[in-house]
């Protein structure tokens, strides 16, 4: 993840940004008024440009810190003084102008002073601050493993805020091994609607949720149910608007070696790019984090009164059901999983037009899997000028070829060791035709949960 948007690493290295302008600019203007006074004793004219020492401390503590200041004020005040000694004696105007500059440079100077020494007090405790929040934001958003269960793992992400690392996005890959599932990986991709402090609490709330359930939980439907639940918290903690409109979409993501499990909250199912092409997985649309939970004790209840009996677990449907029956597919070695949030494929040029993500994806699709995220977030970035208006997150896992070390010393033929659990008629992982990965538009469906389990 870069530490700073585009935008805001354009500002810090322009040139109004830079230090060195800052102070070079009073040094110049003391260099001048010297010139010109000099000129002004030798030729005997009456133009002084003693007053224009003034703002020299000033300038210098813009940027300078209170040893340039002093530096600064000390040499436009000896400026000042030779131009004063330099004046025919008894001419009792000019040396009341004279006194006049140089009493205007000390105050200025002193000002100055006391202005720098506050700023970089100030500037000290923002670094401060900036370093904790980074520290803070790095522990919401942590880097995911290089290698997980046989896969190999990379993400990047892209906070449309400047001086931010981290804003509404969110991802995470949880290696979450049980008896008789040795190489079961979990993950995760959302986007948390609003921006903010908001946001980030938000995101930390169900990446807290999603860490401990993928790790516990045995359907990915409970986990998807523990993030919601986890979002709703958040929302009642918050006032107004903010927390009643509160939801997130992501998509869920179960890998069990050529085994995937796809659930669609809300958000653009995960692209499966293969050596000859690249498809959209097909998953059915489910309603968001924050409301699945309610879609499916409704659902839940009303299948009850119809049946005329309670449903298992008191009022609702069970925690470890929640009616959300993830797509099914295969992937083979050599593949790669992309999920991607919607400030990839809804970013927009000067024109309007949305990012080409399949045409990308197509032209990145020999790179490698550690580069990928970086290669695509800088291809958005140039599609929209430099500026993200939404914050953009991505994560691809590439199925292990045969042969590669799994976590515990164990290794062998990645593309089996499943087929005897496999249910019959999953499609199989190769390629569709090229161009049919283009992003879909967010959808934040309301209704639709599946009736299994």
């Amino acid at each position: 993840m870069r530490p700073l948007s585009a935008g805001s690493a354009k500002a810090a290295t322009g040139l109004w940004g830079r230090r060195w302008f800052w102070l070079l600019l009073p040094w110049l203007l003391v260099a001048g008024v010297a010139a010109v006074e000099i000129a002004d004793a030798l030729r005997g004219r009456a133009f002084h440009a003693g007053p224009l020492l003034s703002p020299v401390p000033a300038l210098a503590a813009i940027r300078g810190g209170p040893r340039d200041v002093l530096a600064l004020t000390a040499a436009a005040l000896a400026v000042g003084l030779a131009g004063a000694v330099g004046q025919e004696w008894g001419n009792w105007e000019d040396a009341g102008n004279h006194t006049v500059v140089l009493a205007s440079v000390a105050v200025v100077g002193l000002a100055a002073l006391l202005a720098s020494a506050m700023r970089e007090r100030r500037e000290g405790e923002l670094d401060r601050m900036r370093r904790v929040a980074e520290a803070a934001q790095l522990a919401v958003l942590s880097p995911v493993p290089d290698r997980a269960g046989g896969l190999r793992l990379a993400a990047g992400y892209r906070a449309a805020e400047t001086d931010t690392l981290v804003g509404g996005d969110l991802y995470e890959a949880v290696f979450s091994p049980v008896p008789g599932r040795p190489d079961r990986v979990r993950l995760i991709i959302g986007d948390v609607r609003g921006k903010g402090l908001p946001a980030i609490r938000t995101a930390a709330a169900v990446l807290g949720a999603f860490r401990e359930a993928a790790q516990y939980e045995s359907a990915l439907g409970a986990v998807a149910g523990r993030c919601s639940r986890a979002v709703a918290r958040t929302a009642g903690d918050l006032a107004g608007a903010e927390g009643e409109e509160l939801f997130v979409t992501a998509a869920l993501v179960e890998i069990e070696g050529p085994v995937l499990r796809v659930a669609a909250l809300g958000h653009p199912p995960p692209v499966l790019l293969a050596p000859a092409g690249c498809r959209r997985l097909a998953a059915e649309p489910l309603p968001p984090l924050g409301l699945l939970h309610h879609f499916a004790e409704a659902a839940g209840a009303a299948g009850a009164t119809a049946a005329g009996g309670a449903v298992p677990g008191g009022g609702g449907v069970p925690r470890d059901a929640l009616g959300v029956q993830p797509a099914v597919t295969r992937w083979e070695p050599g593949d790669r999983l992309l999920l991607y949030t919607d400030g990839i494929d809804e970013a927009r040029d000067e024109d309007g037009r949305f990012f080409p993500l399949g045409g990308t994806l197509e032209t990145l699709r020999t790179a490698p899997t550690e580069r990928l995220p970086e290669l695509l977030l800088d291809a958005v970035a140039r599609h929209a000028g430099r500026r993200l208006r939404d914050d953009a997150a991505v994560l691809v896992v590439e199925y292990g070829q045969p042969g590669d070390r799994l976590p515990g010393g164990l290794s062998g033929d990645l593309s089996g060791g499943l087929s005897e659990r496999l249910p019959g008629g999953l499609p199989a992982g190769g390629p569709a035709p090229a161009g049919n990965c283009e992003g879909t538009r967010r959808r934040t469906p309301r209704s639709g949960l599946a009736g299994g389990g």
